[in-house]
């Protein structure tokens, strides 16, 4: 089968192997995003070079990797969609090995470790978030604050409707975790008013969400956010805002902020807590 052919099949939402190479189904933007990584694949080793998928050797797949470049876990990605890509076309016999070795991706671990930004740095992007204004500003005020409660961007943008959960004395979201399923957090206050000034608000656009269910934080054309490009993109008006109110010569935020960045820093609207019970 030809390889593209064979690609649109893997990633089909009515495929039954659909699957990473661990075996795991894809969710969420997985098979978006190692599709285009796979693409982006068989560009360079059907158009490129050109070799052929179907006969392409580890040193291909290294060029590739060396070639795109990027961080360590980028590289890991790239290695991981193509590899998942080929234990499918393996499966049915399309090909007969697998040149995307583990051993091209690199070591994670050899990655710098994200910095962390510190307490008024955090509270000056949270003022940021508050001076947002526009169309969609009680929507990206929450991205922003579900961020900097310590919710990392994919999970913000997996957040349905039936995941949010208002009790008598809080208010629980589930969040999705790397690997499947959701874990159950009570969130803090500010968190807690910030989605009730959202979903005030909230518009919808069937098929893509619904008043009553669907994602909870939507496109202009009623979509789930995507979980790439929203974050930075909002991050940036943040940051902008963020900019403005300071007034100091020695400029409290760094040059370069990222989303993991902001989740993986003390919160400045209180701590979420994970929930024992299972839901």
């Amino acid at each position: 089968m030809d390889p593209r052919t064979a690609l649109a099949a893997w990633l089909a939402e009515d495929s039954l192997d659909r699957r990473g190479k661990e075996g795991r189904l894809l969710q969420g933007t997985s098979p978006e995003r190692y599709g285009d990584i796979v693409k982006d694949w068989l560009v360079f080793i059907e158009d490129t070079v050109p070799i052929g998928a179907w006969s392409a050797q580890p040193s291909h797949v290294k060029t590739w990797l060396d070639v795109r470049g990027g961080a360590v876990r980028t590289r890991a990605l790239r290695q991981s969609a193509v590899s998942a890509f080929y234990t499918y076309a393996m499966h049915f016999r399309y090909t007969d090995a697998d040149p995307a070795l583990v051993e091209l991706r690199g070591r994670p671990q050899d990655e710098p470790e994200t910095p962390k930004l510190g307490g008024v740095q955090m509270d000056l992007l949270r003022r940021g978030a508050d001076a947002i204004d526009g169309p969609f500003a009680e929507r990206d005020r929450l991205f922003t604050y579900l961020q900097l409660a310590g919710v990392r961007s994919r999970a913000v943008t997996e957040i349905n409707l039936a995941h949010v959960v208002f009790e008598q004395h809080r208010m629980v979201i589930e969040l999705w975790q790397k690997g499947g399923g959701t874990r159950a957090y009570a969130m803090p206050e500010q968190i807690r008013k910030v989605v009730k000034a959202y979903l005030e608000v909230r518009t919808w656009k069937p098929p893509g969400s619904h008043e009553d269910r669907g994602p909870l934080l939507v496109s202009n054309r009623g979509h789930r956010l995507d979980a790439n490009t929203s974050p930075r993109t909002i991050l940036q008006e943040v940051l902008r805002r963020a900019r403005a109110l300071d007034a100091t010569d020695d400029p409290a935020l760094p040059a370069r902020v990222t989303p993991d960045m902001v989740a993986l820093s003390p919160s400045p609207v209180g701590e979420m807590k994970e929930l024992k019970e299972s839901r």
